[in-house]
């Protein structure tokens, strides 16, 4: 098969974010299986991975619809996932979505403009797509609290290349992160995901010792800094903007342990690394969230926004320990090696008849 995913944003090696990721390792496998693929965005980075790569506005969707047979858009909310999904329907290509995540809006005006976009383009996408790939059951019981259907839906949950993943060092070979308990944190910068929760945490009793790790670039930076400045804990959160794998893998052997305070997720393969890597991880309990950690055991999740019980979590959570049987059990349930063939059936079936 012929595969052409897009995206309005692909880097996925230089922090491009979990969409690009997905998209980069579920690419990769799809190629190891004998599939041709590739991926199409405004920024596409050349990754030199096995797969094409290539830059393409909007204007310009129509030679690789042409290429293609099928198509394969992400990104809910998208003006990009939209055209690209238009030009594919219009060429008699069956296209499928992933959303990967609907954000809550901010404000009336945005909560308006996203009540009509969910009734016109994203009921189009969901309602004329070969398929609608979830990443969560919950998006599920979402839509329909919405008036949209989910009746030509699945779930396939957001994954990595386990081939992918670097090793962190071990023994001597580990360099320790300051704080006792080490905190890391790994994502953009953007109120969504209430790294300041974190800082606020550092203040609370028991945590005195404790340092924040913060990897990852946005908005939210010079904020972020201030309330650390305002609660006196400056000195005890280091923020240190983009960090390429290889870094994220030094940080995550020198780690105590790894907190995501969203209060939204698709679902965070950034949080999935981190316990692979045996990793104790703090999370909010958050659909997203929740998804990875009832399958590997985890049960150190607390209310968004709930500053005591977070802090109450670090202040423990370097006693924690991530065994073999999880980490086996999450590789099993959330790696391309094991589910990219199911998102193939997908497109076969579409098609009709397999075709390579």
């Amino acid at each position: 098969m012929r595969i052409l995913h897009l995206h309005k944003d692909f880097e996925p090696l230089r922090g491009g974010g979990g969409t690009a990721r997905h998209i980069h390792g579920l690419a990769k496998a799809l190629v190891a299986d004998g599939h041709a693929v590739r991926v199409i965005a405004p920024d596409a980075e050349a990754t030199g991975a096995s797969y094409e790569s290539v830059v393409a506005t909007a204007t310009g969707f129509a030679p690789h619809v042409a290429w293609a047979d099928v198509v394969h858009v992400h990104g809910a909310r998208s003006k990009y996932a939209v055209a690209g999904a238009i030009r594919a329907k219009l060429a008699g290509k069956p296209f499928f979505y992933t959303p990967h995540a609907f954000y809550e809006p901010h404000g009336p005006a945005n909560a308006a403009f996203k009540a009509v976009w969910d009734r016109t383009a994203e009921k189009f996408l969901l309602e004329k797509g070969a398929q609608t790939i979830l990443l969560t059951d919950y998006w599920r019981g979402w839509l329909k609290a919405r008036g949209i259907s989910d009746a030509r839906t699945t779930i396939i949950p957001n994954c990595i290349m386990e081939a992918d993943l670097i090793v962190p060092p071990r023994g001597a070979d580990v360099q320790r992160l300051a704080g006792r308990p080490a905190l890391l944190t790994v994502g953009r910068l953007d109120p969504v995901k209430r790294v300041g929760d974190i800082i606020k945490a550092l203040a609370r009793p028991g945590l005195a010792q404790a340092q924040l790790h913060v990897v990852g670039k946005g908005p939210q930076r010079e904020e972020l800094e201030a309330l650390a400045g305002s609660l006196g804990v400056t000195d005890r959160v280091t923020f240190h903007g983009f960090v390429d794998d290889a870094g994220v893998a030094a940080m995550v052997a020198g780690a105590d342990a790894f907190v995501l305070a969203s209060e939204q997720e698709g679902l965070p393969t950034v949080l999935l690394e981190a316990l692979i890597a045996h990793l104790p991880v703090v999370c909010t309990r958050i659909p997203g969230n929740l998804a990875i950690t009832s399958v590997g055991g985890v049960e150190t999740t607390y209310p968004v926004g709930d500053i005591d019980a977070l802090a109450a979590l670090l202040a423990r959570v370097a006693d924690e320990r991530i065994g073999d049987e999880q980490v086996a059990a999450l590789k099993r349930h959330f790696t391309w090696e094991h589910r990219a063939r199911d998102i193939a059936a997908l497109y076969t079936a579409a098609l009709g008849t397999p075709k390579r």
